[in-house]
């Protein structure tokens, strides 16, 4: 910003002829590079095209874990695993603090990609590859994927997320023979779902080992697993092994207490998560999820099961 008010009748002075010589080649760089930039989307294979649709977060969170309900093959470190078959429509749901599902592809065949927010912007960046998206909350991504290289790749978030940010780490493994599934250590996985038992409305009584099972499914699909790792690790959140039964210090009413791990305590922690905070993980906020009474049930004896 100048100090000095212009000169009076500046606007209609001539331009000098080095300024007018300036001016067109500053124009002829913008026509240019905007040129460039179409043809480099359109032929340079970048920036990829994409067809958006409105959605919501609830929608979209129901038809991604139907879609894992059908085709998960195993889960990863509690993250479900989805084998799709080429030319399907294959979906990724992004929410605080993971990607869900990791993905195990056929070298040289075409997937629809789905992928939308559970929560927040998040950004689905494919490395090494260096692929790079926004994913917002109520919108349906669509992307045509088709991987050539075979080889483990990570999705990661490259949008600040909150505490968990760092964790937020997904992964897509590209084979192109069976034998290929040894490397990444998913030699064991299943190639078809095992069906899942039936509760609620058949009027069946679970067994426990089935109550385990369906609590296992809660975990994986619900996006536990984010924060509450079933490895004896607690970076975010509390490790859920060898927690039921034990004491805790948590906080309720700004005052420390100890509490023992017990079916109220957990149904406690799920329906209002904010009322007594484990100490150590105050500042990670814990959403409260949209779980039916048979769900919680079936949540506290998978926890049950991991001592």
């Amino acid at each position: 910003m100048s100090l000095y008010s212009p000169a009076e009748g500046w606007y209609y002075k001539k331009v000098a002829k080095d300024e007018k010589m300036w001016m067109v080649i500053a124009l002829i760089l913008c026509i240019a590079l905007f040129i460039w930039m179409v043809m480099w989307h359109v032929y340079g294979k970048q920036n990829p095209s994409s067809t958006t649709y409105r959605t919501s977060t609830t929608e979209f969170a129901k038809l991604s874990e139907s879609y894992i309900k059908k085709n998960m093959v195993g889960l990863d470190n509690g993250v479900p695993v989805v084998r799709p078959k080429p030319n399907t429509d294959v979906f990724i749901l992004s929410e605080m603090w993971r990607w869900s599902p990791a993905l195990i592809l056929q070298k040289d065949q075409s997937y629809k990609f789905h992928i939308s927010s559970k929560d927040l912007l998040h950004g689905f960046s494919i490395q090494p590859v260096n692929m790079n998206f926004q994913v917002f909350p109520g919108y349906d991504y669509v992307l045509e994927f088709k991987p050539t290289e075979v080889g483990e790749y990570k999705v990661i978030c490259n949008e600040f997320c909150g505490i968990g940010h760092h964790t937020m780490i997904g992964r897509i493994v590209v084979i192109e023979k069976e034998e290929d599934l040894k490397l990444y250590g998913y030699e064991n996985l299943k190639k078809e779902p095992d069906p899942l038992p039936e509760s609620g409305s058949s009027g069946k009584v679970l067994t426990e080992a089935e109550m385990v099972l369906m609590g296992e499914q809660v975990y994986t699909l619900k996006g536990c697993a984010a924060c509450h790792k079933i490895d004896g690790t607690s970076q975010l959140a509390p490790a859920w092994n060898g927690l039921f039964g034990k004491d805790e210090l948590v906080i309720e009413n700004g005052k420390k207490i100890t509490v023992k791990v017990d079916e109220d305590y957990i149904k406690e922690s799920i329906r209002t998560p904010q009322q007594k905070l484990t100490v150590g993980f105050e500042k990670t906020p814990m959403p409260i999820f949209p779980l039916t009474d048979e769900d919680v049930e079936h949540v506290i004896a998978y926890i049950k099961s991991l001592q």
